[in-house]
């Protein structure tokens, strides 16, 4: 164990001491020294490899060649026909992680032991036999729902995967990409809207990063019908109990801009801030709806970040009681977490492009008979948003950012 650890720092210091040479060497005008012995042969193949393999891929061990000239071991094979990667490790470790593989039958690896002069050892040839790739055993299941399809997907290796929806939407005869959809969390519900309530066939697939495709769920369905729940005659109502005060009393936040029909961060309702959590403002549709889903915007400029509501419900009504009490008189609709739907799970103040694309683009929530709400298709006239938590955390009083708010459901009078 000892020599091990010498030659390890020998060879360090070494590799050290080349590339520190190369970079003063590199300032003057003085030819170059050269610590790495370009004559030196290859080192010794690696020794007493074993496998363990994993989902989609396999973990490689092995004895290091007793050689002072070894830089690392690099592994070689096909995860496809035709496609070839390779994955090298140093010689500070012994082992190698392979990963990439579609299925579950057997696979070649070579393995090389690498100089530090670039040459490579004849390889060892180890074969593995990955278990279920992570891409198989994601579920996913296409059912219809308001106004389209919706795919809820089961990722228990929580990798990064596409799903991709087609469909015969126009008529065609066959089937064309309709979207796709990006996650890496473990649950992911996604719908596919703006469709009329007539019969089509959809098919939905998996893809992980390397381009293995999982098989393909096809079903006939017919999209429930729904309309859009113009937003031309919805009006504030101030109850005593509601948070209706605007940030600094600015009338450029009034909550009318939850609803004025654009997400754009300028024109965005925002809470005083000094109001306390749970918060919430009600206002009437002026029109008898029942409600299937809506669409809810956060405050662009800051998107999965600081006051924008993370679990908030919504309570209906057709009759308020006037002194603004949570009374008989008010319905729970449902109840909703905007963080647990991020893309790519990643905590405050961190996203990737396609978090701020779906931020972007708006969250869809659809209502569900459960505990909560037990009964959340009646018919309502007034509407009330309360926030429980905000993305910032769970401050004791806090502004809260509403930028848009759409809704679908059917009319009634």
């Amino acid at each position: 164990m000892e020599n091990r650890m010498q030659r390890i720092q020998n060879k360090f210091f070494t590799v050290l001491l080349s590339y520190l040479t190369v970079f003063f060497v590199g300032c003057k005008e003085e030819g170059r020294l050269d610590h790495v012995d370009m004559n030196a042969p290859a080192p010794a193949q690696v020794t007493n490899v074993t496998v363990r393999n994993t989902p989609g891929g396999a973990v490689l061990k092995y004895t290091l060649p007793y050689d002072d000239n070894l830089l690392s071991v690099r592994a070689v094979y096909e995860i496809q026909p035709g496609v070839q990667r390779e994955k090298e490790s140093s010689f500070y470790k012994d082992s190698l992680v392979l990963e990439g593989f579609g299925d579950t039958r057997t696979y070649n690896v070579l393995l090389y032991s690498i100089g530090m002069n670039g040459k490579a050892s004849e390889p060892v040839t180890q074969q593995i036999n990955p278990t279920t790739a992570p891409v198989q055993l994601a579920t996913k299941l296409l059912r219809e729902t308001f106004g389209g399809v919706r795919i809820d997907i089961e990722n228990p290796e929580k990798i990064n995967l596409a799903v991709v929806l087609m469909g015969d939407t126009a008529n065609l005869g066959y089937q064309v990409i309709l979207e796709t959809f990006y996650t890496s969390l473990e649950n992911a519900v996604f719908a596919y809207r703006g469709l009329n309530s007539e019969q089509c066939d959809f098919s939905v697939f998996l893809r992980d990063r390397w381009n293995n495709l999982s098989d393909t769920v096809t079903a006939t369905l017919t999209p429930w019908f729904e309309e859009i729940i113009p937003k031309t005659t919805w009006s504030e109502v101030r109850l005593p109990t509601d948070s209706w005060q605007t940030l600094s009393n600015d009338p450029t936040y009034i909550l009318a801009k939850f609803w004025d029909g654009s997400p754009d961060y300028l024109r965005v309702a925002i809470s005083n801030a000094n109001s306390p959590l749970p918060q919430w403002q009600t206002w009437t549709l002026n029109q008898t709806i029942k409600m299937s889903r809506f669409k809810f915007w956060q405050y662009s400029a800051y998107p999965w970040q600081y006051y924008n509501p993370d679990e908030f419900e919504l309570w209906g009504s057709m009759d308020p009681n006037p002194d603004g009490s949570w009374d008989e008189s008010w319905i729970p609709l449902g109840k909703f977490e905007c963080a647990k739907l991020k893309p790519s799970g990643l905590p405050f103040g961190e996203m990737t492009d396609e978090d701020i694309a779906f931020s972007r683009n708006g969250f869809d929530f659809e209502l569900e008979e459960n505990e909560f709400a037990p009964n959340p298709f009646v018919p309502v006239r007034y509407l009330r948003f309360k926030t429980n938590s905000i993305l910032l955390g769970r401050p004791a009083t806090t502004m809260v950012y509403l930028s848009e708010i759409t809704i679908w459901g059917q009319i009634i009078n």
